[in-house]
């Protein structure tokens, strides 16, 4: 009997987890790096064995909705145009001389009482989660309060665009905290939603010209805006536009003001990320309105000659008298309403991206095959982005991409005998590096690069720089 009873507690000893004492010593009371291996090892295979990850070749199949908007691209052309937006129920959009006169309580933050009749596609049993989320969008995330004052949230009525703004706020939580595992699962699960019931809609001939699916496409690329990723974007924008293409094209979206200015937002950020040109005109009509600096088309580009002036050149007098029209703005909102201003989500979208816009608008050049006059005006350009730039991040906005306008702009200025060509547009050359010297959102090492030519060309050039001094703005 005593030896049957010790073999079963060596057997049953055998199957139980064998444990350890690690002894410390001094100030290290984290063990050296085997001794946390260890550790961290044991404690993640048994958080892995009680929350399995999802499996993730087939969650990237089933988020793939690119196959089904370039599949709507390519029968856009063969489709004959609907007639009108089918609105599926949804009340009349707000007229552009009101849009800015909505009462965002309307569709602010949710409650427990009323959640359930917002997102009755959603279990009772996660309904307390989707508030949360919904709630989120509420928080500090610039794009996020930027589609709430537009009203772009009120249009949100089907679960495909409903249910990706859950998946862009669960996104948001994962990445503003590196332990938040329940976000994780939340924007895979609300994002396989989205894209599902986005695949449905494009499925339908019938609700693929509606308002609903315009709007579904458009939370899917302000996901990708959010995310800073260029190809999402093109692949919604792209489905977008055959989309548009499918209800009449642009005119049927005049009286869609919300819709107007959602598409214009992300395409220009779109074209910011890839430094291209923007694909959609500018809503002059919305922006006369919203905007409080004088808004224009830019006048055509002229070809100037060898010995020919950027002060001359009309687009660039253009986008230069908006940028000082802008800075001034800037000053005086700021001194008049302090931190208070830098708190306007709205700002950069109405008085910013016009300039943005048409800077990206500008013809690039080809180094080595194109003219000093040609190569001093990119330089212009780039520097008008960086500077643009500097002043959206004041706004909480993303500036992803700042470095690689500023590696542009050194790269032109270091071209054989460019600086010397300058002689006659000093000022721009002089405002152009002080922009890479004093732009928080460009790399110190490359900010050094631009104070030591600044430096060097104000030797040269201080007496005749003196006088402009005060019209240089940062």
């Amino acid at each position: 009997m005593t030896g049957r009873k010790g073999q079963e507690q060596r057997s049953t000893g055998a199957g139980r987890q064998q444990f350890e004492f690690i002894s410390v010593s001094g100030t290290n009371i984290r063990g050296n790096a085997e001794t946390r291996r260890r550790v961290r090892s044991r404690a993640q295979a048994d958080y892995r064995r009680r929350n399995p990850p999802p499996p993730r070749n087939a969650l990237t199949v089933d988020l793939d909705v690119g196959s089904w908007l370039q599949a709507l691209s390519r029968e856009a052309a063969t489709r004959p145009p609907h007639q009108g937006l089918e609105s599926a129920g949804m009340q009349p959009v707000l007229q552009s001389t009101e849009m800015m006169q909505i009462n965002t309580n309307e569709f602010g933050p949710i409650s427990a009482e009323n959640s359930a009749s917002i997102f009755e596609l959603v279990p009772a049993d996660q309904r307390p989660r989707v508030r949360q989320l919904w709630n989120h969008l509420y928080g500090g995330c610039v794009v996020f309060k930027s589609m709430i004052e537009i009203g772009f949230f009120n249009l949100l009525q089907g679960s495909a665009s409903l249910t990706q703004m859950l998946s862009s706020s669960a996104w948001h939580m994962k990445s503003s905290s590196t332990e938040d595992d329940e976000s994780s699962i939340d924007y895979a699960r609300y994002s396989l939603m989205a894209t599902r019931a986005l695949r449905r809609r494009l499925d339908d001939p019938v609700q693929r010209a509606s308002l609903e699916t315009i709007t579904a496409i458009l939370a899917f690329a302000a996901f990708a805006n959010l995310t800073s990723n260029p190809q999402l974007i093109n692949v919604h924008l792209d489905g977008l536009s055959h989309a548009i293409s499918s209800v009449g094209g642009l005119a049927a979206l005049r009286h869609l003001p919300v819709i107007q200015v959602m598409m214009y937002w992300i395409d220009v950020r779109g074209s910011y990320l890839q430094d291209r040109k923007p694909r959609y005109p500018q809503p002059y009509e919305i922006l006369s309105t919203e905007s409080k600096i004088r808004v224009a088309p830019m006048p055509t580009v002229e070809q100037l000659g060898s010995n020919g002036l950027l002060s001359q050149d009309p687009a660039v007098r253009h986008i230069f008298e908006a940028i000082q029209e802008v800075n001034s703005l800037i000053n005086a909102e700021a001194y008049a309403l302090g931190d208070a201003f830098w708190q306007s989500v709205l700002f950069p979208g109405f008085q910013l991206a016009p300039i943005l816009y048409d800077l990206l608008s500008l013809p690039r050049v080809t180094h080595g095959m194109s003219s000093k006059i040609l190569i001093r005006r990119e330089c212009f350009r780039l520097a008008g982005i960086l500077y643009i730039s500097e002043v959206r991040a004041k706004f909480g906005m993303d500036n992803t991409g700042a470095t690689s306008f500023a590696q542009k702009l050194l790269r032109s200025l270091k071209s054989p005998e460019m600086l010397s060509s300058w002689e006659s547009d000093n000022f721009f050359l002089i405002w152009s590096l002080t922009i890479g010297s004093v732009s928080l959102c460009v790399p110190e090492a490359l900010r050094l690069e631009f104070m030591d030519m600044l430096a060097e060309r104000l030797t040269h050039s201080l007496p005749d720089v003196l006088p402009t001094a005060s019209r240089l703005f940062i």
